[in-house]
């Protein structure tokens, strides 16, 4: 059953939203940035601790990634640069898990500790311009970001 019941508009029909400007947001590729290389030193940790060679079995910052890279722990018995053995390890770990070719024992370690600054530089940027959504760029090799993106599986 059907009414036929006569209706009127009060007012023409208007959005309800106002228009606003856009406001780019420069801190956007800043927390990017800070994700992958969370994650990227993440995934160092585990695959220092997956290749089960380390005398703690469980390493838990990357200060200790470090120290094992650089040849500064204590290893009786392992003679002449005992960094080397862990740097030409991991790059193999990074080649087989993640299929990333370039990456070997001369320059694993520059992909750590730019992985490591690349942190603390963004979260040091988003402290600073979280409020204002406004921050200066980072400074960091285009080529050490894809990798470390595809490290972080972000690419």
């Amino acid at each position: 059953m059907s009414y036929r019941v006569g209706y009127t508009l009060a007012s023409t029909p208007s959005t309800q939203t106002m228009r606003t400007s856009f406001q780019r947001d420069r801190v956007a590729p800043v927390m990017s940035m800070n994700r992958i290389a969370q994650l990227a030193c993440e995934r160092f940790l585990v695959l220092m601790n997956e290749t089960l060679l380390i005398k703690e079995h469980r390493l838990s910052n990357m200060s200790q990634v470090l120290k094992y890279l650089n040849g500064m722990h204590e290893d009786v018995g392992m003679s002449g640069d005992r960094g080397d053995f862990y740097r030409r390890k991991l790059a193999e770990q990074i080649y087989l898990k993640f299929g990333i070719s370039g990456v070997n024992h001369t320059n694993v370690i520059v992909l750590v500790e730019s992985a490591i600054s690349l942190e603390r530089a963004s979260r040091q940027l988003m402290s600073e311009g979280g409020l204002t959504r406004d921050a200066p760029p980072i400074d960091i090799d285009e080529t050490v970001l894809d990798i470390l993106a595809r490290l972080a599986d972000m690419f």
